[in-house]
């Protein structure tokens, strides 16, 4: 019976030692697969991890090469900034010299030429229809009428003024104005080296579109072209440009002519009044003041 209970006691150890031993293993062995494992995802994920890296990097890389770094973009925007400073201030400068030069000669105008003015400012805002029609500021108060003929000066002729147009609207402060290029101003002419008539009809750009009235008559590039006198609106004599084209219509029916004017109708800002349309003398410069024009030239 005693050696039974030995026998069983010795059986029960050998078990618990051989359940602990393999317990022992198991455990040795899950820690180095763990270990394994973690080596395994940490060399896995640090593999991903540097190629994002480079990824990222290159992709940067390309954007600062494109748009350039933060630095880079907020100096060229501050570059930018100053170009458009310059070219405002350049535009400036410009219009100050263009406007000087205007203004001498619209002094000149007013003291050489045998007729009186009253000087006025275009106040129209709305620039695209500046060639057709605008508004001055002078009205009634400064004794602007109805029919009133405006004249702007002109320093690249031999004439002191160039025709505009005439005044269709007097307020008491402001007048509307009509330019010869409105459909519904035709202007007639005369060619002062044949003494033929036409009429203006169109205008296309800066150049002024008409016709003769007799498809026989006289007409070449250069003729000085004049207000006739006809129609009872603008008097004999105020000039109006010079032939640039003359051409036939296709059925041979009307002689076309183009007329280069000495107004630029897109950029009007300044103008003159005529006062006493009726006593209007054409305002041709002397041989004196050409003379010395030339020399100061």
């Amino acid at each position: 019976m005693a050696y039974r209970r030995r026998k069983k006691s010795n059986k029960s150890f050998l078990i618990t030692t051989l359940a602990l031993l393999l317990t022992i293993g198991i455990s040795s062995q899950t820690e180095s697969l763990s270990g394994a494992g973690s080596n395994l995802a940490n060399t896995i994920f640090k593999s991903i991890e540097g190629l994002t890296y480079s990824v990222s990097s290159e992709i940067m890389n390309q954007i600062e090469r494109t748009v350039g770094s933060k630095e880079t973009r907020s100096e060229v925007m501050r570059l930018e900034s100053e170009n458009r400073s310059l070219v405002m201030e350049n535009a400036r400068l410009l219009s100050v010299i263009n406007k000087e030069d205007f203004l001498k000669n619209e002094a000149k105008a007013i003291e050489n030429s045998p007729n009186e003015f009253i000087k006025a400012s275009v106040v129209n805002s709305d620039v695209t229809s500046l060639t057709s029609n605008f508004t001055i500021d002078k009205g009634k108060k400064d004794g602007i009428k109805k029919n009133d003929i405006i004249l702007q000066a002109i320093g690249d002729s031999k004439y002191y003024t160039g025709l505009v147009g005439k005044v269709t609207e007097v307020y008491d402060t402001t007048a509307r104005v009509e330019t010869i290029n409105n459909q519904a101003n035709d202007v007639s002419f005369i060619n002062t080296r044949s003494g033929d008539y036409g009429v203006i009809d169109k205008f296309t750009s800066r150049t002024i579109q008409g016709y003769m009235l007799d498809v026989e008559s006289e007409a070449k590039n250069s003729d000085v072209l004049m207000t006739s006198g006809l129609g009872g609106v603008y008097p004999y004599g105020i000039y109006i440009g010079t032939v640039s084209n003359v051409s036939m219509s296709q059925d041979s029916l009307r002689k076309n002519i183009t007329v280069d004017s000495p107004v630029d109708f897109s950029h009007i800002y300044r103008v003159l009044v005529l006062k006493g349309n009726q006593d209007y003398e054409t305002d041709e410069k002397s041989n004196e003041i050409e003379g010395e024009e030339s020399v100061s030239e």
